[in-house]
């Protein structure tokens, strides 16, 4: 849809780069909910701090394991030495891993979540089946790791980078254990080995956090953004839709009723109130014609106290011989002997009970009863006509199926405006800040509503605009965690039956929101579109732009992801 592609650009050129917890990106979040309320849905604001880049730890993390390698040559620095380099170890495996780490003590900015919910009127007893679509809109800095030359080795160098800061308290170690007192200085060159490597991490670090820029992050992830903005046109009724009662009661005179563009040309309105003995007031807190006067000419009636009543509102044109919206009549006992000429115009009108073919006399339950059924609708004649009359203008002859065909259009009118799938499931959509500086925008929301997502399925879109759609099977840096199984195999079915070419990988070079999810134990699962090598195309890097993404890639995540969501 070209709604996609404008959503896309709106992100990745209008408003550009959008790093963590800056001006461009509150105005990337001002549009998202911009979007959002234009469709009718309930949109929150959710603020919180977050790290504006995640490399500063991680420079931080390089610089202490090679200075306590350097420091364990000389006995006073030893231990000391040994602590720092163990507990870097430590605390940059857990944040690696999505957990916590050095990054939650670095200076922070303000950054925000733009939350939307869907919700249904559920039924009596009924429980709505909650799903959260997430996906973020920063963007981030460009980063010499993912350069074509070094992305296709990136998991193994992040492997030897954590073994590597690992090796080196570990050597410190031994070369102060007993058996190994003879092998000194050797014991400190082995230490310096992996020391030295992490001199590579290091320099792209401090490279990422000094001198590079923020990309325009079109495929990552406004792409994402972009088919979450679609996915809402396609399981969200339109907002004229959601609205249909009337809040109150409504005033009606000649001229609203003009404007709406009801009264047929040259039509006569008259009126009365359905109700004689009321008050004023109470007339006016239903929703009367107060003051109207539109015919002088026909004849005011006064109930048994003598109180005024007026005219009662008839719609019929007084050229035709067919009535435009039937003839209503006076009680006789309420009402005054009309006049010769109003008599005649009544005479000339064919009233209701004409226009229904119906006689005087008739009586509906009656008739009912003895009719029993619709299978005893037949074609035949009765004392006051066919039965039912004539309304609507269909020759009964000709139709005999008229009422039942009518009763069916309607059901299809009234069933056909509700989504069997969707009814049954409150939708939220999740637009995640500053998640390239750290996941802070998925920390903050299952921090926020834990209680709520616990027992949710989380739905991720990253980088969906350039490459093969597919679902990742398991992600993570440290440790594999393996997606929820029920939104994998709802993936899966849908691929199969709609013949998508849309199939499962792994991620295990990067952490998403949804992987970040996964690590507290939520149910989640991540869309992505790789390239034939099974990597995000150009990612963190400043190819990223608008014309590299496709815009067929968009449309059939929107599409996918809302089957997915009809079929859980």
């Amino acid at each position: 849809m070209a709604e996609l592609a404008e959503h896309l650009r709106q992100l990745a050129d209008v408003i550009g780069p959008r790093p963590a917890t800056t001006d461009a990106e509150a105005r990337a979040a001002d549009y998202i909910e911009g979007v959002m309320r234009d469709r009718g849905l309930d949109v929150e604001r959710q603020d919180f701090d977050a790290a504006r880049d995640d490399a500063a730890a991680f420079v931080v993390y390089h610089l202490l394991t090679i200075v306590a390698a350097v420091a364990s040559r000389w006995s006073a620095f030893l231990w000391p030495a040994f602590a720092v380099a163990t507990l870097v170890a430590v605390v940059m495996h857990f944040d690696l891993a999505g957990r916590w780490g050095l990054s939650r003590l670095l200076p922070k900015g303000p950054s925000q979540n733009i939350i939307a919910r869907h919700v249904p009127k559920a039924r009596r007893g009924e429980r709505l089946k909650r799903v959260i679509v997430v996906a973020h809109y920063d963007s981030a800095k460009a980063s010499l790791m993912y350069r074509p030359s070094m992305v296709k080795r990136r998991a193994a160098s992040l492997f030897v980078t954590r073994l590597a800061a690992a090796l080196v308290p570990v050597l410190i170690l031994l070369g102060r254990m007993p058996f190994a007192s003879g092998w000194s200085p050797y014991t400190w060159y082995a230490t310096l080995v992996p020391a030295a490597y992490l001199l590579l991490p290091f320099v792209v670090s401090v490279h990422q956090q000094l001198l590079a820029h923020a990309t325009d992050g079109a495929n990552d992830n406004a792409s994402g953004v972009a088919a979450l903005l679609g996915i809402i046109q396609r399981v969200v009724p339109e907002p004229d839709t959601l609205r249909l009662g009337s809040s109150g009661p409504v005033r009606r005179t000649p001229d609203v009723a003009r404007e709406a563009d009801v009264v047929i040309e040259d039509a006569l309105l008259t009126y009365t109130p359905v109700v004689a003995d009321i008050d004023e007031p109470q007339r006016r807190s239903i929703g009367t014609f107060d003051d109207v006067e539109w015919d002088d000419d026909f004849p005011r009636a006064s109930d048994r106290t003598g109180s005024e009543i007026r005219t009662k509102a008839l719609w019929a044109d007084e050229e035709d011989e067919e009535p435009s919206f039937g003839q209503a009549s006076f009680d006789d006992e309420l009402a005054p002997e009309p006049s010769e000429e109003h008599r005649g115009r009544r005479e000339e009108r064919r009233g209701v009970s004409d226009w229904l073919g119906l006689g005087k006399g008739f009586d509906a339950r009656r008739e009912g009863r003895r009719i029993g059924s619709w299978d005893d609708f037949g074609e035949e004649e009765d004392d006051f006509g066919f039965k039912g009359g004539s309304a609507g203008g269909a020759d009964p002859f000709e139709e005999p199926d008229f009422a039942a065909q009518e009763a069916a259009r309607i059901r299809r009118r009234v069933t056909s405006s509700v989504d069997r799938a969707l009814v049954e499931k409150e939708i939220w959509f999740v637009a995640t800040g500053a998640k390239e500086s750290g996941c802070w925008g998925m920390r903050a929301f299952l921090s926020q509503y834990e209680e709520e997502a616990r027992h949710a399925l989380i739905i991720n879109l990253d980088s969906v605009g350039v490459g093969k759609l597919g679902w990742t099977t398991s992600e993570g840096i440290v440790r594999r965690y393996h997606s929820d199984r029920r939104l994998a195999s709802s993936a899966r079915r849908v691929a199969r039956d709609e013949d998508l070419p849309v199939r499962p990988a792994e991620n295990t070079k990067t952490m998403t929101d949804a992987g970040f999810a996964l690590a507290r134990r939520f149910k989640a699962l991540t869309f992505t579109a790789f390239d034939i090598n099974g990597r995000v195309p150009y990612q963190h890097t400043y190819e990223d732009t608008v014309e590299v993404v496709s815009e067929e890639s968009l449309e059939l995540a929107a599409d996918f992801v809302a089957k997915v969501i009809r079929d859980l």
